[in-house]
């Protein structure tokens, strides 16, 4: 209920903003760059829900990490994780992260993930760790609220995908959208609460990865 009535007054909130205020916005450029619909884009594709899960070069795929995934220990603490193998070794990729939120199986509301990308040695070794952050904030009228993120690798194959005993039961929480008064269209005056959201991270989820291969470092995101 709560985030129906979220994405209601986000709607009306935007049906009231002119096009210039969206173009200038840096989060909905950078969203728009990385995420946003692009002619020929190939659509996302389901990963099988157990083994390795092979990610090819601009092809998206969406992956769930749930009760039945394989458990180990990270450094950063033991975790329920996926396996993702990439089509080659690669010197400099982007991996772009959607983490979508779902339903909360213990309670009301959505949870989300907060997901570690482990880079692999191939005897399955951690070598390295990038934690995908920051995560922003994606929520719209009729669309499944999502954190966007875009991790910078280096030297990669293997990754395993995880998340932190830290993290869970902790919170993503963002202001979505401040405490508006101002005349609209029609010339009469509104105003609205601030919207605040607040996501419990859970120690499974719903992720989409796609990966980009860059020429130099610290290009792709």
């Amino acid at each position: 209920m709560i985030s129906r009535r979220i994405h209601f007054y986000l709607f009306v909130f935007c049906l009231t903003l002119p096009l210039h205020v969206f173009a200038a916005n840096p989060f909905v450029e950078w969203k728009e760059r990385l995420f946003g619909s692009r002619d020929g884009k190939p659509e996302v594709r389901d990963a099988p829900d157990e083994g390795v899960v092979m990610l090819g070069v601009d092809h998206p795929k969406r992956l769930r990490i749930d009760g039945g995934a394989p458990e180990r220990d990270f450094p950063q603490g033991r975790s329920r994780y996926r396996e993702i193998e990439l089509p080659g070794e690669y010197a400099h990729v982007a991996m772009r992260v959607q983490v979508i939120a779902r339903a909360n199986g213990k309670g009301r509301g959505n949870t989300v993930y907060k997901p570690v990308l482990y880079l692999l040695n191939d005897d399955g070794s951690v070598r390295d760790s990038r934690p995908a952050e920051p995560l922003h904030l994606d929520i719209r009228p009729f669309k499944p609220t999502r954190l966007l993120s875009c991790v910078l690798l280096e030297d990669v194959r293997r990754i395993a995908v995880a998340t932190t005993p830290a993290a869970v039961g902790k919170s993503y929480e963002s202001k979505a959208r401040d405490k508006l008064k101002a005349p609209s269209k029609a010339n009469f005056h509104y105003s609205t609460d601030a919207v605040n959201v607040r996501l419990p991270f859970a120690d499974t989820g719903e992720l989409i990865l796609e990966l980009t291969v860059e020429d130099a470092p610290d290009q792709g995101c």
